[in-house]
């Protein structure tokens, strides 16, 4: 199984699913799946019974994803582990939300598919983590779960993510506006992404990620990249962020980087 591209499955299923659109989802489940949560003794088996669940709730929640991590790996050509995580909001109707840090660990397998040539990856377990007590009246979502995580923020919905891999055998799928700023390590060939819900170590060079994404990403110092959107001050000669970070700027390139930066922001100069 190629692991690049079962994450990018992956990825994409997750999506879609958070957009109440469960065709890939199912699509991809194994006849013989075993489901585990979110609700605590929600367990399904077999492909039919997540289908019937499914078709026995009506529901009027919508979902905003934040900032997917994968983490994966496999122990054998057919099989994959691959375990997602990612803040979710799930919105009510009656205009309450709901924002949980949610896990989801998946294993694929090959199956003979009948009538295709070629073995097609499935999904024989899924088991979600961050359990709440289940209502009775729900089946698949959580449509009578609404008075707790209040506290939480919620996630601002944002359809268009860009994807990173990870030193460690992880893929990012990074919402734009979450990026704070960017560090050049290992002499350049690698680059540490600082983001709302954490710092994450990936292959890719500061000055390719310059190039491939300027609206967002400012270089206001050889070994650094900022975010325009969480820039909260700019002095004589550091750049102060949101969460209170502050940069160097090189005096010579003072200016520049200030002019771009209310470019970039559409401020007057």
């Amino acid at each position: 199984m190629n692991k690049q591209e079962l994450s990018d499955l992956t990825s994409n299923i997750i999506q879609e699913y958070y957009r109440n659109n469960t065709q890939p989802f199912i699509e991809y489940v194994d006849e013989d799946v075993l489901w585990y949560g979110p609700a605590t003794g929600q367990f399904l088996s077999g492909k039919q019974s997540i289908i019937d669940a499914w078709a026995k709730e009506s529901h009027s929640l919508t979902f905003s994803l934040g900032n997917i991590r994968l983490d994966y790996i496999s122990g054998h050509t057919s099989f994959c582990e691959i375990i997602s995580s990612f803040p979710v909001t799930t919105h009510y109707p009656d205009g309450g939300l709901i924002t949980m840090n949610q896990v989801i660990h998946i294993s694929w397998c090959e199956r003979k598919i009948k009538n295709i040539k070629n073995k097609q990856p499935r999904m024989l377990v899924i088991h979600i983590s961050d359990l709440y007590q289940k209502h009775k009246a729900d089946y698949i979502y959580p449509v009578h779960f609404n008075q707790i995580y209040r506290g939480y923020l919620p996630i601002s919905d944002e359809v268009e993510r860009i994807y990173f891999q990870g030193v460690d055998s992880f893929d990012l799928y990074l919402m734009p506006n979450t990026i704070l700023w960017i560090d050049s390590v290992s002499n350049g060939r690698l680059s540490v992404i600082h983001t709302k819900d954490g710092e994450y170590r990936v292959k890719a060079k500061t000055v390719d990620l310059e190039k491939k994404y300027p609206v967002f990403l400012v270089r206001c110092h050889r070994c650094h990249l900022v975010n325009p959107m969480h820039i909260a001050s700019i002095k004589r000669f550091t750049v102060t962020l949101s969460n209170g970070k502050e940069l160097p700027i090189p005096e010579k390139k003072y200016t520049a980087f200030k002019k771009i930066v209310h470019d970039r922001l559409a401020i007057p100069y």
